[in-house]
């Protein structure tokens, strides 16, 4: 082992020491999360994600410009009435091992996520196939699915209904293969070390230490459309308050950073490419006795004066009323532009009458803890919402600042009463976003559970046109309005930069979605 260590640590010096260059580079970039599990179809987290995606191939890759575009699929039909999708996939895929990739590890893969027993996070982002409700709640088998491999270039997937932007879906982690014969050998095991793992993408999974890096390697085995540069990426878990001084030493080749970091970069003339990819808002634990009752959450979203904090944000930040950001997409069109930019706004009238009304009901208000980052902005926005509520509820709220990566874990286990949260959505589908709240969703973070929130989401699924589905995402946006879920606050801008020298990386603004396999180093 100590023979091992000292092996990794000069294979880990050689990027530094500028050895490699051009083709066969070796690539650095920091994550700030622990990767407990690389299995696609449950694996959650930009983080893990943006690992994945360097490891597997799914039918579609994202792209900026349409939403998505072929990648493992060669060609795909669609029927007259949208509800059987053929695809094709190309000849010369192949699995990490050498064994050929074929249609029934898609297949394999897409029913993984129905376990009815311990459905995958994504299931109820794959409602859409036909069976998929009978299968999650139990009265069928995942083998009842409307997925067939008829033969191994062709999959086949029937639909409940059309869904027009299918294979954006089909982007998600979630979609990528997995080899049946390989899973069942890992006896519960898959996803969870480099053994445990056969890979189909551009790179293959060479070194994994959970608590300090992963290493991937450039996979011999695959043959894509784009020539694979990089011999090698390493991802280093770091705080996220290091990211930017790794970058500025030179220890890191790539990086996401705030405003201020890339104003001082701009003055050595390092390129970024910027997208309005974030939102923050405020979350209700509706888990929590006292937050379970609407009257308490309308009166604190009403209480919230964004004027107050809006001229004290970051450049990188603008208050916002509106939930779902700017980056999404409604066929080639922004969701946002077509569905305009007003939300929920501020009455102090209304706040305090419905804290009266909630006060006359129960007399029991329990001391109240808001969670936020330890951000300037985030902490910023923290106190004067503190002291909205003070002032106008007449209410004292602590305030307990953490890292973005604990205040995560504490709201994902529910260990928390109200938080301010930065979310991103996986894909550019506005409904990916909304779903996290749908009754079915296991990312559902801030458990609510209505009735008409899932049928509007199913509506809007079904919709027919661009025009009913706007109508129908409109609805189930304003639906989280109106039960007062959440209160959006404000989007955040993210700068992703290369070093200088370094060349090709393609950067999306959705979680996990960069792209190294172009990349150059000179």
């Amino acid at each position: 082992m100590a023979l091992l260590a000292v092996l990794l640590s000069i294979a880990f010096l050689l990027p530094l020491s500028g050895c490699s260059s051009g083709v066969g580079a070796a690539l650095r970039y920091d994550v700030s999360a622990v990767i407990s599990s690389l299995d696609p179809q449950y694996a959650t987290g930009k983080d893990a994600q943006l690992i994945i995606r360097q490891l597997f191939e799914g039918l579609f890759a994202p792209d900026g410009e349409k939403g998505a575009v072929p990648a493992a699929a060669e060609s795909f039909a669609v029927s007259e009435d949208g509800l059987r999708w053929s695809f094709t996939l190309r000849e010369d895929l192949l699995w990490s091992d050498g064994e050929a990739v074929r249609a029934a590890d898609y297949a394999f893969a897409l029913r993984r996520l129905f376990n009815s027993d311990y459905p995958s996070p994504f299931a109820a982002d794959f409602i859409c196939i036909q069976g998929a409700r009978q299968v999650l709640e139990g009265q069928a088998s995942p083998y009842t699915l409307g997925i067939a491999a008829p033969d191994e270039r062709t999959l086949i997937l029937t639909l409940e209904y059309a869904v027009q932007d299918l294979p954006q879906l089909l982007c998600l982690t979630a979609a990528m293969p997995c080899r049946q014969d390989f899973f069942e050998e890992t006896r519960g095991r898959y996803g969870l070390q480099e053994d445990m793992l056969l890979y189909n993408g551009p790179f293959y999974l060479r070194y994994w230490e959970q608590q300090e890096y992963v290493q991937v390697r450039k996979n011999e085995h695959y043959h894509g459309a784009q020539q694979v540069n990089p011999a090698r990426i390493t991802f280093y878990m770091q705080p996220q308050a290091d990211r930017f001084s790794r970058f500025w030493s030179g220890r890191t080749d790539a990086a996401m950073v705030c405003y201020d970091d890339w104003s001082r970069l701009r003055s050595g003339s390092y390129s970024a490419e910027t997208f309005e990819d974030t939102v923050w808002v405020l979350l209700f634990n509706q888990g929590d006795s006292f937050f379970a009752q609407p009257l308490a959450r309308h009166a604190f979203v009403e209480a919230i004066d964004r004027r107050a904090y809006a001229s004290g944000l970051g450049n990188d930040r603008i208050d916002t009323t509106v939930f779902l950001p700017p980056t999404l997409l409604l066929g080639e069109k922004g969701y946002r532009q077509l569905a305009g930019f007003e939300g929920p706004g501020s009455d102090a009238g209304r706040a305090q009458k419905a804290f009266s009304e909630l006060l006359a009901q129960s007399a029991d208000i329990p001391q109240l803890t808001l969670l936020c980052a330890d951000d300037t902005s985030c902490a910023m926005v923290a106190g004067v919402l503190q002291k909205n509520w003070r002032d106008i509820l007449a209410l004292t709220v602590s305030v307990q600042q953490m890292s973005e990566q604990t205040l995560f874990s504490r709201v994902e286990s529910g260990e928390y009463q109200l938080a301010i949260v930065a979310l991103q959505p996986d894909s550019f589908r506005p409904e990916g976003m909304l779903g996290i709240f749908s009754s079915a969703s296991p990312r559902n973070l801030a458990r609510y559970r209505s009735e008409e929130y899932d049928e509007l989401l199913f509506r809007a699924a079904r919709a027919q046109g661009e025009g009913a589905r706007l109508r129908a995402l409109q609805a189930a946006e304003q639906q989280l309005y109106e039960d007062a879920v959440l209160a959006p606050l404000y989007f955040q801008t993210h700068y992703y930069v290369s070093a200088r020298g370094v060349s090709g990386i393609r950067f999306l603004p959705l979680a996990g979605q960069i792209d190294f396999r172009s990349a150059l180093k000179s």
